[in-house]
């Protein structure tokens, strides 16, 4: 899924090359000094979940956590890399088992040529209950892979499917692509990787593995405008025969609408071909997603929207439709709030767990987080999440949790 991300970034935009001047003609963001830093961030907190594991009937406890977040960036004139590590142990009371949950992303883009930029980027996770969707990870203002693109950084780390967040899952995966001027207004994209999934809970496990590519073509009608086409091509096969395949032709386009507001999308049609092993089904829908962002000079805001004909997940292919909210203001010079929510529909999921079948399922979860430091290296503050899974039959009960911390910075100081 992450390498689909970048190959649908990678297309909605263009630029005249990998070292040229923004094609925005004036679009403003947060500077991001060129330099490097290392830290690490060793963090304590402790709180209550109502349902960490989001059983049918599960139980709520205090818990206690400690985390560790270690982060490298360096940005010179020519390239930027970015590398993320993140892990937490989460011990409860009451009776209930631990969870640990990892993430693990790196990212580096280079300017090989004036008309040329090459970018590369892995990621791998752990988690158990789905309980990365609720952390909201902070990672240092550098330069978007497409410069003079309104970019605000992710806060949330991958959370995985209606499916997955009920147990344990692996993920991790890669991709690698450029991004070449083909003359003054015209830009080539291409972008290829690899994701692999694993779940399990129970006597459940399935795994699939993902091989995505992307062709796409953009042209700049203004220094605010640009329009294009792409063709987003996708193999999934899962543990055993099912399988599927799917082609999306889409058009794109950006534009500007100040200085400091971006507004993209994609609409286009996808074919499908579905093998479960018995039956071969072939589908064709609507895949279309609208992005609208910003920077000031003190917060990032994203809102996003996307429907998808035939998305992966641990369950099996389903249609998807989702929309999410981030947003994170510095409110002075000590103190930060950030939240993130999102919403994710899943329709006609076709099932790929032996002798079990699913319905239409909602997965919802938000997370929020309000920081102040208290000194050069120490911060506190409060984290907030909620996540609640909707399906035929009885739903999980809803998990409300709540905690207190205290952050310790290691190395360069922000």
């Amino acid at each position: 899924m992450g390498a689909l991300i970048i190959a649908a970034a990678l297309a909605q935009v263009g630029t005249a090359g990998g070292s040229a001047p923004p094609a925005s003609g004036g679009a403003t963001a947060p500077s991001a000094h060129k330099g490097q830093s290392t830290y690490v961030e060793i963090e304590g907190g402790a709180g209550y979940s109502s349902n960490p594991s989001l059983a049918i009937n599960g139980d709520g406890g205090g818990f206690g956590r400690a985390s560790l977040h270690a982060v490298h960036s360096r940005v010179s004139n020519r390239s930027t890399t970015l590398l993320s590590a993140y892990a937490e142990n989460d011990s409860y009371t009451n009776g209930i088992s631990s969870q640990q949950a990892v993430n693990v992303t790196a990212r580096h883009d280079t300017a090989v040529s004036e008309h040329a930029r090459l970018f590369i980027d892995g990621h791998g996770s752990y988690q158990e209950g789905g309980q990365l969707g609720t952390r909201i990870l902070n990672l240092p203002n550098v330069p978007p892979l497409i410069p003079g693109v309104l970019e605000p950084p992710i806060l949330i780390p991958p959370t995985g499917d209606f499916l997955s967040i009920t147990g344990r899952s692996y993920s991790f995966g890669g991709n690698a692509g450029g991004m070449f001027a083909l003359g003054p207004r015209d830009d080539l994209s291409l972008s290829a990787g690899v994701e692999h999934v694993v779940f399990h809970s129970g006597i459940t496990r399935t795994s699939y593995t993902t091989i995505p590519a992307s062709l796409a073509y953009d042209r700049r009608l203004s220094e605010r405008t640009t329009v294009g086409a792409r063709v987003t091509f996708a193999d999934t096969e899962y543990n055993g025969p099912a399988g599927f395949r799917s082609i999306t032709p889409q058009l794109t386009a950006r534009t500007l609408l100040s200085p400091t507001l971006s507004l993209n999308g994609a609409i286009g049609v996808s074919f499908s071909r579905i093998n479960d092993g018995l039956t071969i089904r072939h589908r064709t829908g609507v895949a279309a997603d609208i992005g609208l962002c910003g920077q000031g000079e003190s917060n990032y805001y994203c809102a996003r929207f996307g429907v998808d004909e035939q998305t992966a997940t641990t369950a099996g292919p389903a249609r998807t439709m989702s929309g999410g909210v981030d947003y994170t203001q510095r409110l002075d010079a000590d103190q930060s709030i950030s939240f993130s929510l999102g919403v994710t529909h899943y329709s006609s999921p076709i099932s790929v767990v032996t002798g079990r079948s699913f319905s239409d399922s909602t997965y919802y979860r938000s997370a929020a987080s309000y920081s102040r430091r208290f000194s050069t290296r120490l911060f506190g503050g409060v984290n907030l999440g909620a996540r609640k899974v909707t399906q035929s039959g009885p739903d999980p009960k809803t998990d409300f949790n709540a905690s207190l911390f205290v952050r310790y910075r290691f190395g360069d100081i922000q």
